[in-house]
This record gives structure tokens, C-alpha cells and sequence, in this order.
């Protein structure tokens, strides 16, 4: 199970600086106690990855939460041996296979390493004990949710324009995420959750920042 294989491969020290990281992402969101983050800091665990090494490998369920400390993962599932991106996650962020992490169910996306990779990671029988306990932290979850459906919300709402130029317009205005995938993610990865050829972006992404100057 991978519930296992983290409990098993989780023995990496955790530095205080990736404490301060952990804490000053909560409190972009709201407001965490010390309290509340000594309880967090308990069932904290970490992980570093190589560059295209899998996070989460299709059929397997995802049993946690991840926090990208460093680097950049790649979210995607196969479509006829198309790559489809759903996501790209930099430094900053946190993901999961939601709808493996909610219904139990293993996974059809693939969570891999673009760069090497360090995350924090949160079993999800850890967050759900907390959860019901604490209401401090369940209205820190409530909020990290929020921030990932407006994150999508927003995405939707950008695939919906066929138009490369304001597809990318619209990523670079609305996305909260884009100047971070712009500076860590190769162009390829961008372009495939655009929706694009490397080349409609590699265009785009050209004329749009020419006009900035």
C-alpha cells in the first residue's frame, strides 16, 4: 500500500527552514496557531525525488497530501498514448489525486518529477484524525480546498477559449500559479496544460511578453 511505502521511506530530517516554509503557506490561508502547528509538525513527513522519477504511478490509490518544497511535478494521465497534463505543481503549492484521495479509488493520473524534486507530505488518516478534532484546522483545510478549486475554476475557464493568444493572456493574468510554472516548468509541460503545441507557445509566449516591455 502506499500508506506503507511512505511510512517506510519517510526517514528524511526535517530542517526548520522546511518548518518556516510549511507554516508561512498555512498562513497565507489563514492564520495558524502555535498550537496548531506544533499538532501539524507531529505527522509531517518528507520525501525528495530525482528528475522523472513517479510520485504516484497509475493504480495506485493516493493515500496523503503532498507540499512542493522544491522543484516541479508533473500531473497527467495517458489519452491513446497522448499525454494529457492536468496540473503542474511548483515550489509553493500542494497537490494530489483528488478524486483517488476522496473516493479510494486507484488513480488513472500520474504524478511525476520534472526537476528533482523535495515535498512535504500529510497522510490522509493524519489530516482526517486532525480534522475532526481541531476546528482551527479544519478551517485551515477549507481554505487550502478553496484556494485548489478556484485554481482549477480558473483553468476551466481559460481551456474554454480556442484562441491561443488570450488562452495565454488569460494563464498569465488569472493563473496564480503561472509565474512560478513560468520560471522552474519547460516550455513543453506549459504548453501541454495550455492545451498547445510547443510551438503555438513558444509563439504566444513571445508576442505576449514583447508587448510587456
Amino acid at each position: 500500500m502506499r500508506t506503507q511505502f511512505y511510512k517506510r521511506a519517510m526517514d528524511l530530517t526535517i530542517k526548520p527552514d522546511d518548518y518556516q516554509f510549511l507554516f508561512e503557506f498555512f498562513n497565507q490561508l489563514s492564520p495558524v496557531s502555535e498550537v496548531l502547528f506544533e499538532k501539524i509538525k507531529s505527522f509531517t513527513q518528507k520525501k525528495v525525488f530525482k528528475k522523472g522519477d513517479s510520485i504516484l504511478k497509475a493504480g495506485e490509490i493516493e493515500c496523503g497530501s503532498n507540499l512542493v518544497l522544491k522543484g516541479v511535478v508533473h500531473q497527467f494521465v495517458f489519452d491513446e498514448d497522448s499525454i494529457i497534463t492536468n496540473n503542474i505543481t511548483p515550489a509553493g503549492l500542494p497537490f494530489n489525486s483528488l478524486k483517488s484521495y476522496i473516493e479510494g479509488s486507484p488513480s488513472s493520473e500520474i504524478h511525476e518529477a520534472i526537476t528533482d524534486v523535495e515535498l512535504l507530505y500529510f497522510a490522509k488518516e493524519d489530516i482526517e484524525q486532525l480534522a475532526k478534532a481541531d476546528h482551527e484546522f479544519s478551517y485551515l483545510m477549507y481554505k487550502i480546498h478553496e484556494m485548489i478549486l478556484l485554481d482549477r475554476e480558473n483553468r476551466m475557464y481559460l481551456l474554454q477559449y480556442r484562441n491561443p493568444s488570450k488562452r495565454y493572456r488569460l494563464f498569465y493574468e488569472t493563473i496564480e500559479r503561472s509565474n512560478w510554472m513560468l520560471e522552474d516548468t519547460p516550455d513543453k509541460y506549459i504548453a501541454s496544460y495550455l492545451n498547445m503545441t510547443p510551438q503555438q507557445f513558444s509563439k504566444e509566449k513571445r508576442l505576449f511578453h514583447s508587448k510587456q516591455v
